[in-house]
């Protein structure tokens, strides 16, 4: 069952509509890979960019014989740095707000998960679903972005508890698009790194098996966060399903389960990690319903 899930989340990011979580980073152009400054002027408000890839996926899945993975080049996403209630405090002390961008990078990202599901699933399922042709051709198109980094993390149904670590209740930011609430949480990517690191820290300090996975999400987290520069913004995107759960309280009850941690309440933690758990659960059995 687990490689039949793997299989369906590689299926679901080639060629399905999104119903997910992303932890996107955005970066100034100054600091964009060079490949990606031909794109600069095309970038898009993240609402628009999602419409637009949401309108390329449907086009894609309605047309016979159509490659089922997504286009190598497509619009970058693009917010102000101001967007973060972080950012505009930063920016008060004198500096110009400034814009931030972020490659998405899917038909790398697919690919990826399409390699991960033939090495764990050991069967030719993903082959069936995203012929090897079509994974051949589109490799040679992303080459030239082999050397980057990876500017997104997504996940389907539910974010990993670590995700929320980055994040405060400060951190959230609640915008409209056509009428319809958009949720989001925005930190500046130096922030986020030294507040992951911190919970990282104390997680591996209160040790315990029932912590190990959260300690090396965490560990895993601050890692990657260190490949991007420090101003540089580090975003949440809500899945259109997630939207409906706001507000969240998911990074105060993380932040409280790590300060009650340091302080050796392995209790009061235990109580804020189930609210957390709870909160998220009627949302990760629509990944097995029928």
């Amino acid at each position: 069952m687990a490689q039949l899930l793997q299989v369906g989340r590689a299926f679901r990011s080639a060629t399905g509509v999104p119903h997910e979580f992303a932890l996107r980073v955005y970066v100034p152009a100054e600091d964009l890979d060079a490949l990606y400054a031909p794109l600069l002027s095309r970038a898009l408000p993240p609402e628009e960019a999602g419409v637009n890839q949401l309108t390329e996926q449907l086009a894609r899945l309605a047309a016979p014989g159509a490659d089922p993975l997504p286009p190598a080049t497509e619009p970058l996403w693009t917010l102000p740095f101001s967007c973060a209630p972080a950012g505009r405090r930063m920016l008060a002390a004198g500096v110009g707000d400034f814009p931030v961008f972020h490659p998405p990078q899917r038909l790398r990202r697919s690919l990826r998960l399409v390699a991960l599901a033939e090495e764990e699933g050991g069967q030719p399922l993903p082959s069936l679903l995203v012929p090897e042709e079509a994974v051949k051709a589109a490799g040679e198109r992303v080459t030239r972005e082999h050397f980057t980094s990876v500017y997104a993390r997504q996940a389907a149904f539910t974010a990993p508890m670590a995700w929320f670590a980055p994040f405060t209740a400060e951190d959230h930011v609640e915008s409209l698009h056509h009428g319809n609430r958009v949720h989001r949480c925005a930190v500046p990517v130096d922030v986020a790194t030294r507040r992951v690191v911190h919970a990282a820290q104390v997680v591996e300090d209160a040790g315990g098996e029932d912590l190990e996975e959260l300690g090396e999400d965490l560990t895993h987290l601050a890692r990657w966060l260190g490949a991007f520069p420090a101003n540089g913004l580090l975003v949440l995107h809500y899945g259109a399903v997630a939207d409906r759960f706001q507000p969240d309280e998911s990074p105060q009850d993380l932040q409280d389960a790590v300060a009650l941690l340091d302080a050796r309440d392995d209790t009061g933690a235990a109580v804020a990690f189930r609210r957390l758990m709870h909160r998220w659960l009627p949302l990760a059995h629509l990944e097995t319903a029928s």
